[in-house]
């Protein structure tokens, strides 16, 4: 695991640390392990999150291939009890979200100035191609690290340079993928050489701010962290406790704890417009969406598009 120790959007050292701890399921699957301590940053010129901790290109690989699949689910079951099959296998094919997902996706678009047709389309880590719009793009092709069967008309990837010598499209699609980067600015890079210059991008996000007001976040934090860290039993029911009020009340409780899961970075607003723009596109979008769709409420996400100069 290496340590970051500048923001990754803008670059600035000038940071606040939050103590916190890697998530037991992480340290197990991907380090074989006990958890132990780490520290969630905030950078005080964007705004942007991240934990101190990042994944090289094996760990992710360890993390990402049968990604949800039945070993995924069964470890992380093990430290996470009250993470379900039900939750597990509705990741990405319940049909009213995706549904709405698109139709959000198609509304952005529509919406972009200067965006033409688009003949091609990349879902970049996009599964199986589920959540390409229908009708968007005679080409279709999806880029994913799990080897999921890809969906009847979409191409599956296993890397960039499989798309062949040169080639580009004309729309690339990165749906919940930059939070999980151990280095967002080299994947959007990446993204980026599959568009020509006039390109376009589409970028989905989870809008994750949760209220961090209730931590400590002094030498004791650290030392309760580590005992934590010392008595599994202990751990996992904190754990519980926080994630409860974290998906509830949108924030982390006192004695509760932040852990590095596969959520690294915590973007809004400023922070994604500055990594864009850093990466060499015009935004011509950036905010968070409606979250309310086919009868049902879903999270918030932070949506952006993008033009590539």
């Amino acid at each position: 695991m290496e340590t970051a120790q500048t923001c990754p959007c803008c670059g600035s050292p000038d940071l606040d640390a939050y103590p916190a701890v890697v998530a037991p399921f992480i340290a197990s699957y991907v380090f074989g392990r006990a958890p132990w301590p780490t520290s969630l940053l905030e950078c005080r010129g964007c705004g942007f999150r991240f934990y101190e901790g990042r994944l090289d290109r094996a760990e992710e690989a360890r993390l990402y291939a049968g990604y949800r699949g039945e070993r995924y689910f069964r470890e992380r079951h093990r430290f996470e009890w009250w993470y379900g099959r039900k939750a597990n296998d509705a990741l990405g094919s319940d049909p009213a979200e995706l549904a709405f997902r698109r139709q959000r996706m198609s509304a952005v678009l529509a919406a972009a100035p200067g965006l033409g047709p688009v003949r091609s389309v990349l879902d970049y880590g996009g599964d199986r191609g589920q959540f390409i719009p229908e009708g968007l793009g005679q080409e279709r092709y999806v880029l994913d690290l799990s080897g999921a069967e890809p969906l009847p008309g979409v191409t599956g990837l296993r890397q960039a340079a499989d798309l062949g010598p040169g080639r580009t499209v004309d729309l690339v699609m990165l749906c919940n993928v930059l939070e999980h980067s151990s280095d967002p600015a080299a994947l959007l890079a990446e993204a980026g050489r599959l568009l020509a210059p006039g390109a376009w991008l589409y970028v989905e996000l989870p809008l994750e701010r949760y209220r961090l007001g209730c931590l400590g976040r002094g030498p004791w934090q650290r030392r309760y962290l580590e005992a934590l860290c010392r008595h599994p039993a202990w751990l996992g029911w904190v754990d519980f406790y926080s994630s409860a009020f974290r998906v509830k009340a949108n924030l982390l409780p006192p004695l509760g704890l932040l852990k590095a899961h596969e959520h690294l970075n915590f973007f809004h607003p400023a922070s994604l417009t500055r990594l864009l723009q850093a990466g060499g596109f015009a935004v011509a979008h950036c905010g968070p969406s409606p979250n309310q769709g086919a009868g049902k409420a879903f999270p918030t996400a932070l949506l952006a598009v993008a033009k590539k100069l």
